[in-house]
């Protein structure tokens, strides 16, 4: 291909993640990412449902995007998308990749991502195939080396790598003859993480300096990744104390409120057993009567595999752990925002 085809390409570079939420330090990364590799325009896309983390302890999709989107809209050239949010399901590049080709197939297309995810590739959906479908733009990430990029897959990706300097452009990289190139791009990076915001924001410690002001605003308006002694009703906390006081496992609470016209919240566990399932039970209904809240309903409760227990303005559905991956309600309701109580915080 000739310079001057390449030249009259426009280059789309692709982050994608989970944004939970969106902090400067995307934002810069982005920005600078975009000036060296002489990007056109960069799609931000924010997962429906992450393929590693199972939706659990995931802010809503759609509050994820709207905080992309207050995030990025004084970047020129920067978008918010809603490509993994509008196909729903687990959200894996393959499949990112594919839909971008479609749709914009005269594109040049740069997938982004950091060092510490490109360590992690081999654990992708069809990673070979994602390797093959377009460049890569690999970047620095404070506590990682570039260089053990060039260990990945045992090293058979070492030939199609090139460190880009300052200044250089990846439009005249010389053609390496293994497949699309992967630019490894150190670049000073701020060392902020979205876990780290999230848990400043459960201890009430200021997020200034981390997010952009209009996505700390939004934040605050929807009451996003705050304690759950804060944001859970009463009712809801108690019943998750009793569960967790039977030994109950993966304890998810999903808030659908504007969601569902039905209730406001789920509450989801399992046991490890059916007689364990009937313990958990009789633990959360023995607390809530005596603060109580009486269920209008209670269903399962003589085999045990799925226990449900209605009381309006929320459901408790224990399950055995077989009934709930089968049922797969957290993904099923996967835009709710959720809150998660694993065992390990107990």
């Amino acid at each position: 291909m000739t310079m001057a085809a390449i030249e009259t390409k426009q280059r789309l570079g692709l982050l994608g993640g989970t944004f939970n939420p969106i902090h400067l330090g995307h934002v810069q990364a982005a920005r600078i990412v975009k000036s060296r590799c002489r990007l056109n325009r960069i799609l931000f896309i924010p997962s429906f449902i992450p393929p590693h983390k199972e939706g659990r302890d995931v802010t809503s999709a759609l509050h994820r995007f709207h905080m992309v989107q207050l995030g990025v809209t004084d970047e020129p050239g920067f978008e918010a998308s809603t490509l993994e949010i509008d196909a729903q399901g687990t959200s894996y590049s393959i499949h990112t990749l594919d839909r971008i080709k479609e749709s914009q197939p005269e594109a040049e297309v740069f997938f982004i991502l950091g060092i510490d995810a490109f360590l992690e590739i081999a654990t992708w959906k069809d990673y070979n195939k994602v390797l093959d479908r377009c460049s890569f733009i690999v970047i620095s990430r404070p506590g990682y080396s570039l260089e053990e990029a060039r260990t990945v897959l045992g090293g058979r990706l070492r030939d199609r790598m090139v460190t880009l300097r300052e200044g250089e452009d990846p439009g005249a990289a010389p053609s390496l003859g293994a497949g699309p190139a992967i630019f490894l791009l150190e670049i000073d990076a701020l060392d902020i993480a979205s876990s780290e915001i999230r848990s400043c924001l459960q201890t009430g410690t200021s997020i200034a300096g981390m997010v952009a002001e209009p996505v700390r605003e939004y934040i605050k308006e929807h009451g996003l990744y705050m304690t759950k002694q804060e944001t859970l009703p009463s009712e809801i906390q108690l019943c998750v104390e009793a569960a967790e006081n039977k030994k109950a496992e993966d304890i998810l609470v999903i808030d659908l409120q504007g969601i569902s016209s039905f209730t406001d919240y789920f509450v989801i566990m399992n046991g490890n057993s059916n007689k364990q399932n009937q313990a958990i039970f009789e633990g959360v209904d023995k607390e809530l009567k005596q603060n109580n809240t009486r269920p209008l309903s209670v269903e399962g409760k003589q085999h045990a595999e799925w226990i449900l227990m209605d009381y309006g303005n929320f459901v408790v559905h224990i399950f055995s752990p077989t009934a709930r991956a089968y049922y797969a309600l957290e993904k099923l309701w996967g835009d709710g925002i959720k809150h998660s109580f694993p065992q390990d915080s107990r």
